[in-house]
């Protein structure tokens, strides 16, 4: 690693110490991208609070009708960079895949992505402390381009810079959520009312407001607690 690369690394990582919010941390992607000369990323973190529906956090520049499709059709399922995630620590070429059978009934992720303009990529496996998972990626739509020189410039590079994004990433969110999971005054009391059985029409006579008032906070407290009702 020379000189340049070690300043640009350096330059990256302060930055990502610095970053807010989501929109920061979304630009420092865009410029690791451009120092390991790639053309697409994805930053995805898998919360595996329910098996049925896990809690998927992307942040990306794919192409949008990729994404759509990747999400309408269910893929995350038999992607295999995604299971690959899961156990693996160490980054990947997406072209070992491509050497891999895939059974009949499953979709080929790899080969629908590069139909959808991501020809090659790589990934790097992310692990956090809260038993979460998922990856940083990254990919280019030249099917020319060298693959195995990206993928040795980036195995440099990015391991570096990972650690410090992942954990800005997790402090940014986690406050961000904790902040949006505080209930206000009015919340807690119709909260409070509702947990005694009361209906929404009791909780607008005994707190002196309209149904739609209490259907309202009902509805915020729902969401701030992540839950299916009151």
């Amino acid at each position: 690693m020379n000189i340049k690369n070690i300043n640009a690394n350096e330059k990256i990582i302060d930055k990502i110490k610095t970053c807010n919010n989501n929109k920061d941390i979304n630009q420092c992607l865009s410029e690791i991208a451009k120092i390991i000369h790639c053309e697409y990323y994805l930053f995805a973190i898998i919360y595996p609070h329910s098996i049925i529906k896990p809690d998927v956090s992307i942040i990306d520049n794919y192409p949008e009708k990729w994404r759509k499709y990747y999400d309408d059709a269910g893929l995350l399922e038999y992607d295999p960079v995604v299971d690959y995630s899961k156990s693996h620590h160490s980054p990947i070429n997406w072209n070992v895949f491509e050497k891999k059978t895939i059974k009949k009934e499953s979709p080929n992720v790899i080969k629908e992505a590069q139909e959808s303009g991501l020809i090659t990529g790589f990934s790097f496996p992310i692990h956090t402390a809260s038993n979460g998972f998922g990856m940083l990626s990254f990919a280019h739509s030249d099917k020319d381009i060298y693959t195995d020189s990206l993928f040795l410039h980036a195995s440099t590079n990015v391991p570096l810079m990972l650690p410090s994004l992942v954990d800005n990433y997790q402090k940014i969110n986690t406050t961000r959520k904790k902040s949006d999971s505080i209930l206000t005054k009015r919340e807690k009391e119709c909260l409070a009312w509702a947990s005694e059985g009361k209906s929404t029409w009791d909780i607008s006579k005994i707190l002196g407001c309209s149904e739609r008032t209490v259907t309202f906070h009902l509805t915020n407290t729902q969401m701030k607690l992540n839950t299916t009702n009151r």
